[in-house]
């Protein structure tokens, strides 16, 4: 496929480019499809790299493409069109993604950002698992299904609960909404725990903007005359996560409050 010398290719430019390039009757399956469902985590970067096409009997492969033969009619209810676009549906690709993923971390955290920007829930899934019964790697994903979530907002959010919960502590709730006495939206937790007065931010580059800066220190203001204790999360954090783990811990079961 060609493009104008002065065009600047970007992503969604390269699924495009692949599916004018698919055989006939061929489906856009995983990242490809991800970045049709708007999944802005990984998609962008997989693509660029390599775009999976779901094909009828065995094509001449090309750069950046990768064959996935399909032999048997895909369930009703497994395509969609996007955009002009033959792909699996959400849920086919969100279970997709996860099988043709090795690690079961990085797995659960393609599952909840394909949820979450397609906006299907992870219960949602279980219908699509069972109709994939048999192809590789399903019995895996069903298996992972149960850590998954798809109110995670960001693969950071998703390792972060994983992390606290193999610590042993309790079941975060992500995208914790807080609100005031005059029950007025405040702020959005990434983590957090309702009863114990527990939030939990994890803070990216987005949040050295000057902007978000003083939104962040008014929301904190607002959350401290409510008894809230606010934790804030970095990458660096999460590399050594000890301190961290201690800290929430620790306020989980401040004044005697069991965690």
């Amino acid at each position: 496929m060609y493009v104008d010398a002065m065009c600047v290719v970007t992503p969604s430019i390269i699924v495009r480019a692949a599916a004018l390039w698919a055989p006939h009757g061929s489906v856009l399956g995983g990242s490809g499809a991800a970045l049709l469902h708007r999944e802005r985590w990984y998609a962008p970067k997989t693509v660029v790299r390599r775009i999976d096409i779901y094909c009828v009997g065995a094509p001449r492969s090309a750069r950046g493409i990768r064959i996935r033969r399909h032999p048997r009619q895909f369930p009703p209810g497994h395509l969609v069109e996007e955009q002009g676009i033959v792909c699996t549906s959400a849920a086919r690709t969100a279970v997709d993604v996860g099988r043709w993923e090795n690690d079961d971390d990085e797995t659960i955290a393609r599952i909840d950002a394909v949820c979450n920007r397609s906006r299907i829930t992870v219960d949602s899934l279980a219908p699509t698992v069972d109709q994939m019964r048999g192809l590789h790697g399903v019995n895996r994903v069903r298996s992972l299904l149960r850590w998954c979530d798809e109110r995670a907002a960001s693969p950071p959010e998703t390792r972060l609960r994983l992390m606290l919960i193999r610590a042993g502590l309790p079941t975060p709730t992500p995208q914790l909404i807080i609100r005031n006495e005059y029950g007025e939206k405040i702020a959005t937790a990434d983590l957090g725990y309702e009863r114990q007065k527990v939030a939990i931010f994890y803070d990216s580059e987005l949040h050295r903007d000057k902007s978000t800066w003083e939104f962040d220190a008014w929301a904190n203001a607002q959350m401290a005359e409510l008894g809230w204790e606010r934790v804030r999360v970095t990458a660096q954090m999460m590399r050594t996560p000890g301190t961290l783990l201690r800290q929430i811990g620790t306020a989980l079961t401040r004044d005697g409050r069991p965690g």
